[in-house]
C-alpha cells in the first residue's frame, strides 16, 4: 500500500480473517464499477478518478492479503 496506514485499517489487517471476510471485501471491490459510473455521471476530472484509483488499490491490496492470510492458514 501507499503511504500510511489509518489505525482502523492496521487493526482490521492484524485480526484473523476468515472465508467470510474475504467475500465480504470481494463484494466491495466489486463497486469499483458503480463509483466510475458514477463519477462519469457527475463529469469527475482526472483527478477525481486518480483518488478513486488509489482508494481502491488499497481495498484490492487488503483483499489480496487476507487470501494470501486464509492460503498461509490453509483455510483455502
Amino acid at each position: 500500500m501507499h503511504g500510511e496506514t489509518p489505525a482502523t485499517e492496521t487493526t482490521e489487517m492484524t485480526k484473523t480473517r476468515d472465508r467470510f471476510d474475504l467475500e465480504q471485501e470481494i463484494l466491495e471491490c466489486w463497486k469499483v464499477v458503480n463509483d466510475i459510473q458514477l463519477y462519469i455521471a457527475q463529469g469527475a476530472q482526472t483527478k477525481d478518478f486518480n483518488v478513486l484509483a488509489e482508494y481502491y488499490e488499497r481495498k484490492f491490496d487488503r483483499l489480496w492479503d487476507t487470501f494470501e492470510q486464509l492460503v498461509h492458514t490453509k483455510q483455502l
